[in-house]
């Protein structure tokens, strides 16, 4: 056991559950297929990670031997009525286990990197809190020495002022924050764009699935 838990969120591959907005654009199947390159690029990513404890929390129920490898990974089921308390939870359980920091991130961050995940664990020397501002208003990554329960309840999400809640909730209780890169979140069509997915709509394969191309940005 080392003293940092990486925490990541990722949704069970049920048809219809994942990149709900994203497929309105493109169609159910293809946005499955585009989250599932997602996750299997995050898993490249903190598989990349040494010194550090990593666990997977499903949305619905634990996976095996998917793309994170179970010797690898600690694996558990998110827990809550609510984002705020599933990831409230996730931190609890990290520091009831005896971790000193940990670190949250999602599964749909096209450019998430290796270098962005180990600033936020030495920004935690420094600050309270460390987030990581996505470009829609909201935050990708949280970190935390101790689980401050006020930076998550009562909090609704999916709208473009969720990290501004968080810094003021985290300033009335006298929280210092430091910021990691601002990335973005993958939602919608003219996300893939920016994270260099193309889908190629006049070669469909055997399926009739159109194939793309995914060009992740990671630094290293």
């Amino acid at each position: 056991m080392t003293d940092n838990q990486l925490i990541v969120f990722v949704k069970n591959l049920i048809p219809g559950t994942v990149k709900t907005r994203l497929a309105k654009d493109i169609g159910q199947d293809m946005a499955m297929e585009v989250y599932k390159e997602l996750v299997s690029y995050t898993s490249e990513i903190t598989d990349k990670i040494k010194g550090i404890d990593r666990v997977i929390y499903y949305s619905e129920y634990v996976e095996l031997w998917d793309f994170f490898d179970d010797k690898k990974y600690q694996k558990s089921l998110q827990e809550g009525k609510d984002l705020g308390q599933k990831m409230l939870n996730a931190f609890y359980d990290a520091f009831e286990n005896g971790y000193q920091k940990a670190v949250l991130i999602g599964s749909d961050v096209p450019d998430i990197s290796k270098k962005v995940i180990m600033d936020a664990y030495e920004k935690l020397d420094k600050y309270d809190v460390v987030v990581g501002p996505a470009e829609d208003g909201g935050y990708y990554l949280i970190g935390m020495k101790d689980a401050h329960k006020e930076l998550f309840e009562d909090f609704a999400y999916s709208h473009n002022q969720v990290l501004e809640e968080l810094l003021d909730a985290a300033e009335d209780k006298n929280l210092t924050v430091g910021e990691v890169k601002t990335l973005f979140d993958l939602d919608t069509k003219a996300d893939m764009k920016k994270a260099g997915i193309e889908i190629v709509l006049e070669e469909e394969d055997d399926t009739g699935t159109a194939p793309f191309d995914f060009d992740p940005l990671d630094e290293y």
